[in-house]
């Protein structure tokens, strides 16, 4: 166990990204419900008050870990052409199959799909921001104003955290490369659909968004 440091540190921001990094950890090992904030400042090295001070509750201490990963993972350069984007959707996939941080926070999303609703309750601000950015990415290349593009940014979404679910529970049921591909593939459909020239959704029966 690191050593307690007591007190208030003199540098809060490592003391804050301490915290956050042994949060990460924490939850990928014992999963969300089996994390105690308790042993996290026990793992970081300090004080469960410090903790309580840079993070109200253990929900944003679980949101600021994904947060933190989020800004420092580079999704998509700006304004990209159609096939440019085809290709970033396949590597921001593959990067997330890659990168053991993102890999980690797989048993919460594990835990949240086997029906805790609180967990799903405490992930549905991601979804629905991670819905929200995609519409609008898909907004810029939508030529016909397609009446079902939320619908296919949620086809886009599906494919994407279907694979990785299927990972977590069975590794090699997907590999990342398949999964990238797959994405692309679904990201090319969407566009075709919104350019006006592919046969998606004609005569297809899908839910209204």
């Amino acid at each position: 166990m690191p050593p307690r440091r007591r007190g208030t540190p003199k540098d809060p921001e490592r003391a804050r990204e301490a915290i956050l990094d042994a949060a990460l950890k924490r939850f990928s090992r014992k999963g969300y419900r089996g994390t105690r904030v308790a042993d996290v400042a026990a793992d970081a090295g300090y004080s469960e008050a410090l903790v309580y001070f840079h993070f109200k509750s253990k929900s944003e201490l679980f949101r600021e870990v994904v947060n933190n990963i989020d800004r420092e993972t580079k999704w998509f350069t700006d304004d990209p052409t159609a096939d440019e984007l085809v290709q970033q959707m396949h590597d921001g996939e593959l990067q997330y199959h890659r990168d053991a941080r993102w890999r980690a926070l797989d048993r919460i999303w594990a835990e949240a799909l086997a029906g805790e609703k609180d967990l799903l309750d405490l992930l549905k601000p991601q979804l629905e921001g991670t819905l929200t950015n995609l519409d609008a990415l898909l907004a810029r290349y939508d030529r016909i104003d397609h009446p079902r593009r939320a619908t296919l940014a949620r086809f886009i979404m599906a494919v994407s955290y279907g694979s990785r679910v299927m990972r977590r529970y069975d590794p090699g049921a997907v590999s990342p490369e398949e999964a990238a591909d797959v994405l692309a593939f679904a990201t090319k459909v969407a566009l075709d659909a919104l350019d006006g020239g592919g046969p998606p959704l004609d005569g297809v029966a899908l839910p209204e968004a």
